[in-house]
């Protein structure tokens, strides 16, 4: 059976450079396993749940 693990980032979005910088962030998540679940709107930013599939090598 799959296994996976999770985690939780916020960014902080006031303005349109910063969305730079979240892009950079789930780049580099994304090339090291991680997939974004969903990403929610807030009053400061975008809180965003990320999963990645737990395999031998990475416990």
């Amino acid at each position: 059976m799959k296994q996976f693990e999770y985690d939780i980032l916020f960014f902080e979005v006031r303005k349109q450079k910063d969305f730079g910088e979240m892009r950079r962030i789930l780049n580099e998540r994304g090339a090291e396993g991680w997939e974004v679940i969903t990403a929610e709107a807030g009053d400061y930013g975008y809180t965003t749940f990320v999963k990645r599939e737990i395999t031998e090598t990475s416990k």
